[in-house]
């Protein structure tokens, strides 16, 4: 799923420059589906092309348009680190030299981001309790629960249980029903995804600091942040080992 601020955006600067669909991907030279996924929320433009419909629309201003204070912030808006590092690739853009070796670099630590993530699918398959009953399936106390499966799975050699996850709430980085392994820890750090129990439901979600108080966070940017109330508990169950 794309960050729908910016497919909402890009429709809306089409919109008004008064371009139908197929004025632009005829322009493009791509599919009307592809395009047309852009603006669903399905997908978003690589970076050569999603400079290029800036231009196309007119966008000078690329932070502002799409992390300025007519959009909002708190769902999906671009962070303005990503903003900026946009607008300076556009500027970039115009030298065609520099623009790629901008892009190499890219590319470079995209891969190794990649190489990175696969790390967690090629670890030694090790006997470990399973817990059937999904994270953010409602029941804050199984894992406490005899409902554990020993199963053989891929898992750092650290790894107390795997817990199998329900929904998309932190995908990319983590699919509805992967089993993810995590090490019994009382708390985890800010920035770390684990396992809590809060209001009586089970959450895979990432600790974060959000206006000065703690949130769960999920990854996928359709699904607000739960913020955690200081006078409710809240339990770590464990960290996430990805």
């Amino acid at each position: 799923m794309a960050n729908k601020n910016i497919s909402d955006r890009l429709k809306h600067a089409r919109l008004s420059s008064g371009l139908s669909q197929k004025d632009v991907y005829e322009k493009l030279k791509i599919k009307q589906s592809r395009f047309s996924s852009w603006e669903t929320g399905n997908a978003e433009p690589e970076i050569r092309i999603f400079l290029e419909l800036c231009r196309i629309y007119g966008i000078d201003d690329i932070y502002e348009y799409f992390c300025g204070s007519g959009t909002s912030r708190s769902k999906s808006a671009l962070s303005a680190e990503l903003s900026l590092a946009v607008s300076k690739l556009k500027e970039l853009h115009r030298d065609d030299a520099a623009f790629r070796r901008v892009m190499n670099c890219l590319d470079f630590e995209y891969a190794e981001h990649l190489t990175q993530k696969a790390r967690r699918y090629e670890f030694g398959t090790i006997p470990v309790p399973v817990y059937m009953q999904p994270a953010a399936a409602g029941l804050g106390n199984y894992i406490t629960d005899d409902d554990a499966e020993i199963m053989s799975i891929a898992a750092p050699p650290d790894t107390d249980a795997g817990i199998r996850i329900s929904g998309d709430s932190m995908e990319p980085e983590i699919c509805d029903g992967e089993i993810v392994c995590i090490k019994y820890m009382p708390y985890v750090s800010p920035g770390d995804i684990g396992i809590f129990v809060y209001r009586g439901e089970a959450y895979c979600k990432k600790l974060d600091i959000i206006d000065g108080k703690p949130c769960l966070v999920s990854i996928n940017p359709k699904y607000l942040p739960i913020p955690i109330n200081e006078n409710e508990e809240i339990r770590t169950v464990g960290k996430v080992l990805l």
